[in-house]
């Protein structure tokens, strides 16, 4: 079923070699074979004690009592070598007849210290950190484990790629069979000897690379009815393949050390021309997988590569290049390189606090700064437009609260400083640039709900600044309110969707499942954001950058990077609050069904100001409470 899986596995066993890595797309049958057919050859032909390293600790429980049970039971040789004992055979630890003890566990720096191995492995490297704690490279010390066995150690890497490439090389200055220079497996493999596999043309017999460029298909406005045409393509005689002949090019397909093969597909025979190397190194994408058909292959990319376009969110591409296709990801939108210096050539000369022509709805961002340094309530007004471009019409900061004579605010103390935002936000118009006298309301306003605060032993402390978010939204409430108002907050790990709404439940002191919370994937709204801003050309989602703003604003708007994970991170001490209420309002937009607007028949608030229900007339005030319906009791009848 997986014939390419042969030679990295013959490897394995081959003294010249100390390790072998191998990359490739998920659900290729590597796992498979560089661990389950690693184990049966080493258990029944060359015992010796062995380290399997996976990305957590769940994962390996999973695979010792799910997979690796399920292969000892079915195979003969490791089946007659079990000894029965329990104390032989548990979660983390297996020790056969013959003496050799497998071991399963995740990269610690207990797991990797003071231990003596002949063989070490690690399955899905790249979904767990490459450094080991202050001990370094976890695969430096998994060679460092071997290195008493001598020739007869080995150590096994295999993974899709899961690391950002953050400074791509031109293709011009990457050898034919290199990696573009990132972390974690993509990085082993370019210190080995880089075979890549090759397929022969049925036609015109000479080998070729199915990379993903090498897959074709007709252009159709449905993604389904594409993918069904799917066809790899000889890049030299230009022959349709068709997925019917796969397992027969890859019966047929070899792998080639870097320098081993020509641009014209021809077997080089100079060995001096060949990359050679102790590591044996292995790089497969996603057409020659065996469980991955074309059809869904394509069908994949367009959905990706279409949300992509629409909203600028790189996520599902980055999954797709990552795991489907087995390759590195590099950066469509290029936003963590743009300087403050060039935005702001690139500024818009629009007025301050005036909705611009063509604006249909007003957000209002709030950050939260607590604690004892500086704090205060940032605020950022946004304007959305047909085609979601987007501008940014004002920023402000409320200091100082006039009814406790004018002292500075504190949102982590002092609880009634939350209702300045009433008056200075929630309930702020803006003019519109018609010269006609009408105003735009808010369509919304988010606000952070923990804030920055205290530190306290190495923490940050913003207890107290959820605790008076909560009191303050339930006063809203009383002030009919509270439709008007969200409390946001950056999910702790990745969530499915971009925003969800979620209840805190009584583990909060101030909330009982009656404030709804938004949960924010932090890192997709950022990079909708940056490829916003990246955008050069005027379009939908484009960015009408302020030429009002100062340069600390745009400073704050470029300040995060990417790190090689692709998420956004802030150097410390840097303030990043331009950003922050950006990927807010986005949230705010998305939330209230912003990405999902037929222009054509947008809702009324997001219409044409003359029937805009968030546009008030010169002659009248806004009015932004919304009155509780009256409640009628009706008689059930005779019947109940």
């Amino acid at each position: 079923q997986v014939p390419y899986m042969r030679e990295p596995l013959n490897c394995l066993a081959r003294r010249i070699y100390e390790a072998v890595i191998v990359v490739g797309p998920a659900r290729s049958g590597k796992t498979k074979a560089m661990v389950e057919g690693w184990i049966n050859y080493t258990v029944t032909q060359a015992p010796g004690d062995m380290l399997l390293i996976y990305s957590t600790k769940t994962k390996a429980t999973d695979m010792s009592k799910v997979d690796l049970e399920r292969s000892f039971s079915a195979t003969a040789g490791i089946a007659k070598l079990r000894t029965g004992r329990k104390a032989d055979d548990n979660i983390t630890s297996k020790k056969f007849k013959n003496g050799m003890i497998l071991k399963l566990d995740s990269a610690t720096e207990t797991s990797l210290s003071a231990s003596t191995y002949r063989y070490a492995g690690a399955t899905d490297y790249d979904r767990a950190d490459d450094a080991v704690g202050q001990e370094g490279s976890k695969f430096e010390l998994m060679l460092m484990r071997v290195q008493n066995a001598k020739s007869s150690g080995m150590v096994m890497a295999e993974s899709s790629p899961g690391r950002i490439v953050r400074n791509p090389k031109r293709v011009e200055d990457l050898s034919p069979h290199e990696s573009q220079p990132c972390g974690g497996i993509a990085d082993l493999y370019n210190q080995g000897d880089r075979r890549r596999f090759y397929w022969l043309c049925q036609d015109c017999n000479s080998y070729f690379r199915p990379d993903f460029e090498t897959l074709k298909w007709e252009q159709h406005a449905e993604p389904l009815e594409a993918a069904k045409t799917a066809w790899v393509e000889c890049p030299r005689c230009c022959h349709r393949h068709t997925e019917s002949q796969k397992q027969t090019m890859n019966l047929e397909g070899r792998w080639f050390r870097d320098g081993a093969i020509d641009q014209y597909g021809e077997v080089v025979t100079d060995e001096s021309a060949i990359r050679t190397s102790k590591w044996a190194t292995f790089w497969f994408e996603g057409i020659v997988a065996a469980y991955a058909s074309w059809e869904n292959l394509v069908y994949r990319f367009l959905n990706a590569d279409a949300l992509f376009q629409d909203c600028g969110d790189e996520e599902s591409l980055k999954t797709f290049i990552n795991v489907r296709m087995g390759r590195p990801y590099v950066m469509q939108s290029r936003g963590q390189e743009v300087g403050a210096h060039q935005l702001m050539a690139r500024a818009a000369d629009h007025e301050r606090g005036i909705v611009p022509l063509g604006g249909r709805f007003l957000m209002m961002s709030i950050d939260v700064q607590g604690g004892k340094q500086n704090p205060r309530f940032v605020v950022q007004a946004h304007v959305y437009g047909e085609g979601l471009q987007r501008w940014v019409i004002d920023r402000f900061e409320i200091l100082t609260n006039p009814y406790r004579n004018n002292d500075r605010i504190n949102p982590m103390v002092y609880a009634e400083d939350w209702d300045l935002l009433i008056e200075q936000v929630i309930k702020k118009t803006y003019p519109l640039a018609d010269g006609s006298g009408r105003v735009m309301k808010p369509v919304l306003t988010l606000c952070d709900s923990g804030g920055s605060g205290e530190k306290k032993k190495g923490k940050q402390k913003s207890s107290s600044v959820t605790d008076h978010a909560y009191q303050f939204y339930n006063r809203l409430k009383g002030h009919g309110l509270s439709h008007l108002f969200r409390l946001v907050k950056g999910a702790s790990r990745d969530i499915d969707d971009l925003v969800k709404e979620t209840y805190p439940d009584k583990r909060s002191k101030l909330a009982n499942g009656e404030i709804p919370l938004l949960m924010l994937h932090t890192n997709r709204l950022k990079n909708r954001v940056a490829a916003s801003f990246s955008r050069l050309e005027f379009g939908a989602r484009f960015f009408h950058l302020p030429g009002w703003a100062d340069r600390v604003w745009f400073d704050e708007l470029t300040v995060e990077y990417i790190d090689e994970l692709g998420h956004w991170q802030k150097p410390d001490g840097a303030r990043n609050e331009s950003f922050d209420l950006c990927a807010y309002a986005e949230a705010g937009m998305h939330y209230k069904g912003g990405d999902d607007i037929h222009w054509d028949n947008p809702p009324a608030w997001a219409a044409d100001w003359q029937f805009n229900s968030n546009v008030v007339d010169a002659d009248q005030t806004p009015k932004f409470e919304r009155v509780a319906r009256r409640r009628y009791n009706h008689s059930k009848g005779i019947f109940g």
